[in-house]
This record gives C-alpha cells, structure tokens and sequence, in this order.
C-alpha cells in the first residue's frame, strides 16, 4: 500500500510540475504553418486581383476575396468597391468575361462577349467579341447577361452559362455561373475586361494570349478559384522558448486550445483556420515554467502600446494612384512632418495635402509613426517596429494617406529607428524569457554595446536573425505602403557606441546590407542618414566601401548658417561661412547632402525655432521674419536637397514639443510670409520654366563681401536662357545701393524674386529691379550689372522672366534649338532679321546663343 500511496504521490507532483511549467500532457500537438512570413499572415484559395492601368505600365491596387458559397453548382460572386475601380453612380462600363486556365500562357476559354468558341484549343489565342454594356443607373439595379452552353473545346468548369452585373451605391458586383462544380475541378480562372474610361490597352497584365480586336481596356480583374481553405498563419521568433501558446478572439482566449509548433530553427508555427482579420491575438512564451505574455514581434496592428496584436489584412486597401513618378533628387523639396502636432492623426493630414500642394513641396518625411508608449510623442521611443502608433490611425488609413500624397505628387519618406527601440512598452525586451543578467534578451546586445542614449536597448547587429527582422521592416515600410524612402535615424550609434566612441563593425555592415537590400528592390527610393558626423563614407557606394546611403543630414550646413543669420552684430556674420556652407558637398555630388534651417532637432532640445531665436518672445517682428527668410532662401537656392520643418513656412514660433500644435491661424496672419516660401519652392522647382539651374549640379560664389556683408552665386545646370541663375544677398542691415556684381552672360537679368516685395509684408520696401550686363569685368565674370538690394533681403535673378522667353534660340518655332536655327542665323547674317541677343544686329553673339541652348525647348 505503502508502494502504491508513493506512485500517486509521484504522479501528483509530476502533473503539477507539467502545469507550472506550461507542459500539460494532454494538449493537442500542433503541425507547423505551410504558408511563408512572421507575423500573422491571412491566407486563403481563392482570390481577384485588381489592376489599374497606369502611365505606363499595369498596377495591382489589391485584391478582393469571391463568395464561393455556391461554388459546387458553378456559382462565384465577386463584390467590388466603386472606389477600388476608378467608377460611380451613372456611368457606363464596357466589358467582357473570359474564363481560364491557370497556366500562365492560358487563352480566354470562353468569353461573354461571343456565342461561338474564343479559341480552339490551349495553344491558341482566344478573340473577344464586342464589348458588353452596363450602366450603374440609380441607387441600385442589376442585368443579366445569358451566355450560349457548349461553346468551349473542352472542360464544361470553363463554359459560361450566365453572368449577372449589378451595383448599389457603394460596390459593383459581379456574378457568374459556369457549368461544373468548381470546387472538383479546383484551377479555374477568371478574367475581366473592364472599359471605363476614353482610351486604354489592348494588353492585360497577366499577360494571357488574347485579341481584345478593337476593344481597349484600363480595368483588368484576375481571379483564381480552388478549395484551399482561409485562414491566418502566425509565426514567431522564439529560440528559448519551450512552448509557445496563442490566444486570442478566434479561440476566446484560451490558454492552451491552439499551440504553435517548434520548427526547430527557432521559429514557431500553426495556421488557424478560423481566425480573420480584424481578430485580436497575443502569444504566451514558456520558459523554464514561466509564461510571458507577448504582443507579436512582428504585429502589423495593435489596438495599443501594451495591448493586443491585430491581424491586418494586406489586401483590404485598394490603392488609386496610378500614374505618380517620384521627382529626381535634386528636383525634390522636403516637408518634416510631426503627424501629431500637425494634424492630430493620419486621416486629419489627408485633409491638409492641398495645403502643402498649393505650398509647391513634393516631397513628406514623417517623423517616425511606430506604436510608441502613450498618446504622445516625438515617435523616437518606437517600441513596435511593424506597426503603425494606433493613436494616428491605422495601416490603411496610412496607406490612403500615401495614396493621396501621391495623387498630388508628393512623396511621403518615413523616419525609422534602428540605433536603439522603445526603452519602455516593448514585447521585444525579453522576448522569450531569455534574459542574461537581466538585459534585453534575444532582440539586443547583452553586454556594454546595449547602452545608448536612450537606455540599453542598441538591437544585436550581431544576431542573422536581428539583421533580418531589421532588413524586413525596412523594406516592409517600403513595399507595403509605397513609401518613396526612408529617414535612418542616428546612424552614428548603429556604426558605434557612446557618440562615435567605439566602432561596432556588424553595424556598420549592416548598414551597407540594408542599402544594398533596398536599391535592390527599387533603387530610386531615397533612403537618407542622420548620422551628423559630416563624412563623405557615409554617402559612398558599398562598393566603394561606404555605407551606400543616398543622402545625409548636413551637420556641416545647418550650425554653421544657423550661427550666421540668429548672431546678433552684422559684423560677426561671416561670408566666408556662407561660401564654405553653400559650396560643402560630399562625393561631389549635391544629392548627397539634405539641407535645413530648422528640423525636429534644432526647434528643441534646448533650441527654438529661427524667428524665435533671432527676436526672444516677438517672432513675427520685421528683424525675425527678415533673418529666418534669408536662411530659408539659403536652404532652397543651395546645392543639396533642401528641406522644411512643418510650420516653418507660416513663422511658427516657440519650440517644437509633441504636445502643442501647430498654430494655423498663422497662415492668415504671415499669409505673406507662406507666399515668400510658395514663391522660392516654385523657383527652386523651376516651374515657371525660367530657374532650372537651381537644381542644377553647377555652383559658383563669385562674390564675397565680408566687410559689405554680401554674398552672390551663380547656379546652373545645362547653362542658357531659363537654366543661368544668379543669387544675391545681403546679410546687414544696411542696403546695397548702386552695387555691381558679375554675371555670366551679357543682356536682361530679370529680378524673379525679391524677399524685400510688399507683397510679402506691409513693411517692406520693395527695393530691387532687374539688371542688364553690361561688357564690364567684375567678380572674374566677363559682364557686370548694377543692384539695389535691401538689407537682409536675398533677390534672384534670370535670363528669363517668362517661361516664353526660355527658347529664344528656337527661331523656326519647332520646339527644338538645331540646325534650322543655325541656317536661319546663318541666312540673316548682318541684319536685325534673326536678332536674339537685342543689339538689332544678327552675328556671331546670337550664333554662340544657338550652339548653347541646342537641344530640345524646355
């Protein structure tokens, strides 16, 4: 008996000891996930995607998931948004529909739009008949289209029977019937040819083998049918863990009903077949008999900071932008945008991009919009890499954003945190429960290199699986939303420990895998460092062993000009600075640098903005307004890619915090002082026609006058008639009268912009004209002209004040500067004929103007 207590007692213990350390014996043995990614991941079988055409090519703007409840009698019903494809309320549509195989070079088996056979077999293209119609007329209606049964070649799951088109006020839909069972056959496809529009292709983007005839299409709706199931697949990143639970809505929480299994690799797995999107889930890690509960290190949507993960489905936002280019780098202009302070969330800044469109910007860079702890923040304590802060909004709400931004031909640049994460509200701190010496766990250093700024939390370059996780949220913030480039903060402490003090090696060549990662998927996005230590290796090619970033915040610019215009006495405000700072480029290339007079950065910590710092408490005085826009016309005249802080533009005042919006009331009261920055960004921009060489890769400061306090630069790029540009400025408060610089060419320079105009401030004097040059060496310039230039004030000027005028050389009127320009010269030789400098004669002057502008008109 005594034997027998003793086993009891045994097995006793033993079972607790199974429940303390999470190990029931009795729970279901999961299989891993035979679908790819972390995170939760819907799946399913069957599926349509949506394309648009574009400019010039197909787009995917997302995919719809069909109705297959009477699949098995050969019934699918589709249900489009009226906004996923471009159409509304009393329009007509053209169209057709074409069943087929899931072979890639698949034909049209059968099409809607025909009673006969499309095609006589596999191999042979299929025709389409004439287009269909359907008219969205009223709140709602619906008409049947009945098609002839038996006018395939073969497999009756391809012949159309019948198909019903219909609409309400929000979806079209789309219902056909083919003659099978179409869960049995298990690889039909679908094809819809929609007409919605004047013009179109003739191609479609799966690239099937089908005549359109004369029919044109900009709509294409691919869908495919099976009976695999939907679901959601989770995976982690969990390698001391013994056992990993999920729990969430779709198992009401409990604690062991769905287990995930050990891959062996590190990674656990399962596929829920009852989970959806929307669903709210967490998992519980065991280690060592101690359960922690996590919010997925890969969750692309959180209710909150310290609550439960989300499953998003990728597919639910229909993106509308098809024809959007991104500027050239050195044609782009940079708006830093705090979505908190700017507008309250993502959805609010929709309703602002007309503002920064009518402002001339073309280009976004958020502050960083991870989940962050709390409500508020500047967003550098991101404790959420994957996910969106759910105080500003959600995935798609962000990506409606883009969409919009694009429509305007903005782009939108994200600012992301590899240098440290959270400190507080992060899943990632211990993650698995693997804690030596109770620092971060598996995510992070664990010995000296963890400490940073901003607490002990610098990620293990170290670790594949960190450099992984940190590659794919780079390039998922790219992919999934569009994104157009990316803003790496604080390079400096992922090269290097304590400021730059100690080299960390694996960082550096992390750096240089993800560049290389990134150019590999899209080469054109702009992906910039604040690493602030003024190297040109930091822009070099990975080749040439540089990091491989595409530009740099410019330490360099920014303390320097900043000193220069906030110094009190004009006689401290050095030129030669302002040479230094205009001409500093890396690798020779102006592209390498971004340039600014106000950032998140220096408008706090210790700092305010420029108007506050030059006039303490009265930032809207003549003084403030006068020095803050010299710097700006510096920003946006210079070589590099210039940039504005939000609110900048309207003489925002104090300094930035997380917790004060912006004051929009300023754009009524400074309305002046916006249209001085509406007026340089459409300059720098050229888009009138007559400043390219703003943008340009050519500079020349050809006049310092340290003792007079001004300072004149030529910018150029091809170089002629609305290329040359000229800048002048004058950095005291005493005027320029009567003041001769050198141009680079002879004749009318007109003064296109003038930050003294009235039209920016009722106190202005509007001193300034145009200026002729004259043959009068100055500035080792072979021409000269005079200037009056109002103190602190900046003028520009050009060779043309009408984008008319910025082809005189193309005398035939062809829109080309080339031979015919150089016959008529030729043939007007001597006389006022063919005149194009204004000195009423045609010789060799209007020749050497026609050989400098050969080329296409601008």
């Amino acid at each position: 008996m005594a034997t027998i207590q003793s086993i009891l007692k045994y097995a006793v213990l033993l079972l607790l000891s199974f429940c303390m350390m999470g190990m029931l014996p009795s729970r279901v043995v999961s299989v891993p996930s035979v679908h790819a990614g972390h995170g939760a991941i819907p799946y399913g079988g069957a599926g349509c995607q949506v394309w648009k055409l574009g400019a010039t090519d197909w787009i995917n703007s997302g995919t719809v998931h069909p109705d297959l409840t009477n699949a098995a009698s050969g019934t699918i019903r589709w249900t489009f948004p009226l906004s996923s494809i471009g159409i509304a309320n009393g329009e007509t549509i053209r169209f057709d529909i074409a069943t087929s195989g899931s072979g890639a070079s698949d034909p049209g088996v059968d099409h809607l739009s025909r009673s006969d056979m499309a095609t006589t077999g596999w191999s042979t293209p299929s025709v389409a008949g004439n287009f269909l119609e359907y008219t969205l007329n009223g709140g709602a209606g619906n008409q049947t289209f009945i098609d002839a049964v038996g006018d395939v070649f073969d497999f009756a799951n391809l012949d159309i029977t019948w198909a019903i088109v219909g609409h309400d006020i929000y979806n079209l839909y789309i219902t056909v019937n083919v003659d099978d069972n179409l869960l049995q056959t298990n690889w039909t496809n679908f094809m819809f040819f929609l007409n919605t529009e004047q013009g179109g292709a003739t191609t479609n983007p799966w690239g099937r083998p089908i005549d359109l005839g004369t029919e044109e299409i900009n709509i294409f709706l691919g869908s495919w049918i099976n009976d695999a199931g939907d679901g959601v697949s989770f995976r982690t990143w969990a390698p001391n863990a013994d056992a990993v639970a999920l729990i969430g809505e779709f198992n009401n929480w409990s604690m062991w009903s769905t287990m995930l299994a050990d891959e062996g690799d590190g990674n656990w797995s399962v596929d829920v077949s009852n989970a959806v999107p929307g669903d709210q889930y967490n998992y519980v890690i065991i280690n060592n008999g101690t359960q922690y509960t996590r919010i997925d290190a890969r969750s692309y949507q959180l209710t909150n900071s310290v609550g439960n993960s989300v499953v998003y489905d990728p597919d639910s936002y229909f993106w509308q932008t098809t024809d959007y280019a991104r500027p050239a780098w050195n044609e782009t202009v940079i708006y830093e945008m705090h979505v908190g302070t700017f507008s309250g969330g993502i959805l609010q800044a929709i309703t602002k991009l007309d503002y920064l469109k009518d402002l001339g910007v073309n280009a976004i860079e958020l502050m960083p919009i991870w989940e962050f702890a709390g409500n508020s923040s500047w967003g550098y304590n991101g404790s959420h890499p994957f996910a969106i802060e759910s105080s500003y909004g959600t995935p798609n709400e962000l990506k409606r954003f883009v969409d919009e931004a694009h429509q305007r031909g903005i782009a939108v640049l994200l600012d992301v945190l590899y240098n440290h994460w959270g400190p507080s509200d992060m899943s990632l701190w211990q993650y698995d429960g693997w804690n030596p010496s109770e620092m971060g766990g598996i995510y992070f250093y664990n010995d000296w290199r963890a400490v940073t700024p901003w607490g002990d939390t610098r990620p293990d370059y170290g670790r594949d699986e960190v450099r992984q996780y940190i590659r794919d949220n780079a390039l998922y913030w790219l992919e999934e939303f569009r994104l157009d480039g990316l803003r790496v903060d604080g390079t400096k402490w992922i090269r290097a420990t304590d400021d730059g003090g100690t080299d960390i090696p694996e960082g550096w060549t992390l750096l240089q895998w993800l560049n290389d990662e990134i150019d590999a998927h899209d080469s054109g996005k702009l992906i910039i460092c604040e690493d602030l230590d003024g190297t040109d290796w930091m822009t070099k090619g990975t080749g040439a062993g540089g990091a491989g970033f595409d530009s740099q915040w410019d330490v360099y610019w920014i303390h320097p000009i900043r000193g220069v215009i906030e110094t009190i006495h004009d006689s401290d405000r050095s030129m030669w600075t302002v040479r230094d700072s205009v001409m500093a480029v890396y690798n020779g290339d102006q592209t390498d640098r971004v340039i600014y007079t106000e950032s998140h950065d220096e408008v706090a910590n210790g700092r305010s903005r420029v108007p506050e710092e030059i006039s303490p408490g009265d930032a809207g005085n003549w003084l403030a307004r006068k020095r803050s826009t010299l710097g700006a016309a510096l920003v946006l005249t210079s070589p590099g890619i210039p940039m504005l802080f939000q609110g900048q533009e309207f003489l925002e005042d104090g300094f930035f915090h997380d917790d004060d919006p912006l004051d929009w009331t300023k754009v009524t009261t400074y309305s002046g002082i916006l249209k001085l920055y509406t007026d340089l960004v459409a300059l720098r921009l050229n888009k009138a026609g007559i400043s390219g060489g703003l943008a340009g890769a050519s500079t020349n400061v050809h006049h310092i006058n340290d003792n007079g306090k001004a300072i004149a630069y030529h910018r150029w790029g091809t170089g002629g008639i609305g290329d040359d540009v000229i800048v002048v400025m004058n950095f005291s408060s005493n005027s320029l009268n009567s003041y001769r610089i050198g141009f680079p060419n002879e004749g009318n320079w007109y003064m296109v912009f003038n930050s003294d105009s009235t039209q920016y401030a009722n106190d202005y004097t509007d001193i300034g004209h145009d200026a002729v040059a004259i043959q009068f060496a100055y500035d080792s310039m072979p021409y000269s002209g005079i200037v009056d230039v109002a103190p602190y004030s900046v003028q520009i000027f050009s060779r043309a004040d009408d984008a008319n005028e910025t082809c005189n050389a193309d005398l035939t009127g062809d829109g080309v500067v080339d031979v015919s320009d150089l016959l008529t010269i030729i043939s007007a030789w001597g006389t006022p004929n063919a005149d194009i400098t204004g000195d009423t004669m045609t010789d060799v002057s209007d020749l050497l103007v026609v050989i400098g502008e050969f080329g296409p008109c601008p």
